[in-house]
């Protein structure tokens, strides 16, 4: 007998295998492609949504479509009957996506959590029908939070948290799933999919010693079953559609401290009058949640003082606004509060970097810019500052020229939004090319002359994976740099995607260089930002070689048991 979690997967792979094709012209399918602007077309994609087990259909589930050939993504609601339908639809690789409140978000062809779907490859004048998806229900975790003596506390953040490559290593991180504690200490985690988790309960709350007013307590960040060491911490398994209950947990007090320190600018001079701020922050891929507390004075001598930190790590933080005549200053500092006082913090802070130059063309094509068009920074270092963010710093002008202030450490350059097909082939900088290695900026640096070079024609990788028996396989096809200093965490170089029913795939639009493809049965979602998962990839990986202007290099994948 299934389990519910086996049942719910196994119908809806059994479910994708069912779609099917009618060729109502004899046009040849297309591989995916960059269009400049959407053309109406003749294609059809029809299916239906259903609950896990079949039994009802789902009205008012969400279905999206997304594609290369689309210049923005589709949605339609289902009918009372579950149904839905896209019509018009040009040639192209299509990724269909089923939601409904209460029940699993899922991508047509997806077996299990944590994996992409399968595209759709759809020629001109095609009907793909039988489209069908088994929504499972989401899972709950619930339970309640106590202080030391067993007393409810209400008002306690509660994470999700689970283990994810993130920041340079593996370390737990928060998921989308959050909740606060009620009055009587109960918490419910809801819309969650099945998985290993952890629980972690935070609280900013903080009191008096009873007998010593002069001292005061407050509580770390606590793991279930009641530690606040994430190594000590205790995996919780959910299972699809499941209610899982009593995941109780008792934060650990701790003495709160004071932090103090110095603050100076960069001319070395006290930054009298302005706030030290703090923060705490719980930071995970593409999920972040912020707390702040109050600071403290920099006082006439460039001294600070915080008091009642509980235990935790923060982000210390100060920014002196900038005018026509100064640049804006900031400095940060992460420090980590056990119990013990932290004196001599010391801040100094700094203007960041300056990078400016010219976005061109590789052909000498004229481009034009748009408002929304901006070269960013983004931080590979969780100690370095965060700059400015506005719309203005970074736009690319009229004449394609830019400039971006305010810049710290080290950061990866990037550009967008593009003009649909094109993409950047090199950042260069007197000889190197910054487009997919990140660049270090001293304080009050200056990298004027970059040149970011755009292009239409970067080559691409084509072919098919199959299984042992030569039949078109549902695999996973990972494709990285063949050099390992490249393996950096988000790179535009590392991509995955899993082939269409016929065991082909396409990734388009990668720089030249060397990379190796390599197919494996099943990997979490960004765990190919881990250089440990990709060392794991190279022995049975095909190495492949691009060069720009030689098309798309065929690739022949067998996925072995």
């Amino acid at each position: 007998m299934l389990t519910p979690l086996c049942f719910a997967l196994a119908l809806l792979a059994a479910q994708g295998s069912q779609a099917t094709q009618t060729q109502t012209t004899g046009a040849a399918q297309s591989p995916a492609r960059d269009t400049a602007a959407e053309k109406k077309g003749t294609a059809i994609i029809t299916g239906r949504v259903v609950n896990a087990d079949g039994s009802k259909p789902l009205r008012r589930a969400q279905v999206s479509l997304s594609s290369t050939a689309l210049s923005e993504p589709r949605s339609v609601s289902t009918t009372t009957a579950g149904a839905f339908e896209f019509k018009e639809l040009p040639a192209g690789r299509y990724t269909v996506t089923a939601s409904r409140s209460g029940f699993l978000r899922l991508q047509y062809g997806q077996r299990r959590p944590g994996e992409p779907g399968r595209p759709i490859q759809v020629a001109d004048g095609q009907t793909i029908d039988r489209v069908e998806f088994a929504l499972p229900r989401m899972s709950v975790i619930t339970g309640h939070v106590t202080d030391e003596v067993g007393d409810p506390l209400a008002g306690v953040s509660i994470f999700l948290m689970q283990v994810k490559y993130f920041r340079g290593k593996r370390r737990l991180v928060p998921t989308s799933g959050a909740a606060s504690t009620d009055d009587t200490g109960q918490f419910r985690l809801i819309g969650l999919q099945p998985g290993d988790y952890y629980v972690m309960g935070t609280t900013r709350e903080t009191w008096t010693v009873e007998g010593d007013d002069t001292q005061r307590t407050g509580f770390a960040p606590t793991y279930y079953p009641g530690t606040p060491v994430p190594a000590e911490a205790q995996r919780v398994k959910l299972g699809v559609g499941q209610e899982l209950a009593g995941i109780d947990l008792s934060l650990v007090p701790g003495r709160v401290a004071t932090i103090s320190g110095t603050v100076i600018s960069q001319n070395g001079l006290p930054m009298t009058g302005e706030s030290v701020s703090v923060t705490q922050e719980f930071a995970g891929p593409g999920n972040m949640s912020s707390y702040g507390f109050g600071g403290g004075t920099i006082k006439a001598d460039g001294s600070f003082t915080i008091r009642n930190i509980a235990p935790g790590e923060y982000k210390l933080s100060v920014r002196l606004a900038g005018d026509k005549d100064r640049r804006t200053e900031m400095a940060e500092a992460v420090v980590t509060v056990t119990g013990a006082d932290i004196d001599g913090v010391s801040l100094v802070a700094g203007s960041g970097g300056f990078l400016s130059g010219k976005v061109i063309t590789d052909d000498g094509t004229p481009l034009t810019s748009t408002p929304r068009m901006r070269v960013s920074t983004r931080s590979v270092d969780s100690s370095a500052g965060s700059g400015r963010y506005d719309q203005e710093n970074g736009r690319v002008r009229d004449d394609m020229t830019f400039e971006v202030s305010e810049v710290f450490g080290r950061q990866q350059i990037s550009i967008g939004p593009l003009p649909s097909g094109w993409a950047v082939k090199s950042i260069d900088h007197e000889g190197h090319d910054y487009a997919d290695l990140p660049v270090e900026i001293g304080n009050s640096q200056r990298m004027d002359g970059l040149t970011i070079v755009l292009t239409k024609t970067l080559p691409g990788v084509r072919g098919t994976l199959l299984d042992e028996k030569g039949q078109p396989a549902q695999g996973l096809v990972i494709l990285f740099p063949a050099d390992p200093a490249l393996w950096v965490e988000g790179s535009r170089l590392i991509r995955t995607i899993r082939p269409t029913h016929a065991g082909a795939f396409q990734l388009a639009m990668l720089p030249e260089g060397e990379y190796l493809v390599a197919a494996r049965d099943f990997i979490e979602e960004g765990s190919w930002n881990d250089p440990e998962v990709l060392k794991e990839l190279v022995e049975t990986a095909t190495k492949v070689t691009l060069r720009q202007g030689q098309g798309a290099a065929a690739v022949s994948l067998t996925l072995r048991k």
